[in-house]
């Protein structure tokens, strides 16, 4: 008979702290299209094709460029995580709250900064390219802690390799993309780690 009660109790226990952990989650920022105003859910994906897409991420503003994919992951006033699947982001997260950006075996932490991101999913690397401030990369697996102010190339397959890279965001193809997104950027953040 003991040995039921305490049977009862305990799963009585675990199922109240379940209960409370469900309903103890922090609230969620909204989450919108800048100008469509188009409202968007934790755990939503957000594509585009042909087009570029700003959305506000709380405090932070997220650019899409042509060809992006992005999962609200976690969106809440003290945590917030997008997933880069595959395209071009340009990340502000200027706000109090740090924006992560997770990719295969990534994740970037941006606070108080700028940075843009690129996800070449077929090749299976990401550029990360800080503009102001410096991105915290964590490289799962390996934990692998960078925190760089330089542009770098990670590539995603095992064994995960990372090196610095030289780009120029305000000239070629995706030239069109920052000029879109109305952030400045001037010819000294074109970086060259040499």
């Amino acid at each position: 008979m003991l040995k039921q009660v305490l049977t009862v109790s305990t799963f009585l226990a675990i199922m109240a702290l379940l209960i409370m952990q469900r309903f103890s989650l922090p609230p969620e920022v909204t989450v919108f299209d800048i100008n469509s105003e188009e409202t968007y859910e934790r755990g939503e994906l957000i594509k585009t094709t042909d087009g570029y897409l700003a959305i506000q991420i709380g405090e932070s503003r997220v650019y899409l460029g042509k060809n992006t994919v992005l999962e609200l992951d976690r969106i809440y006033t003290d945590q917030l995580t997008i997933t880069l699947t595959k395209g071009r982001l340009l990340v502000d997260a200027t706000g109090n709250i740090p924006l992560v950006v997770e990719t295969n075996h990534t994740d970037h932490l941006i606070h108080k900064g700028l940075a843009s991101f690129i996800n070449y999913d077929w090749l299976e690397t990401i550029h990360v390219i800080p503009i102001s401030g410096s991105v915290q990369t964590t490289i799962r697996g390996t934990n692998d802690y960078l925190l760089t102010p330089l542009p770098l190339s990670i590539h995603e397959t095992d064994p995960v390799s990372y090196q610095a890279i030289e780009v120029t965001l305000t000239t070629g193809p995706a030239a069109d993309f920052y000029s879109w997104t109305d952030v400045t950027i001037t010819e000294t953040e074109n970086f060259n780690p040499k």
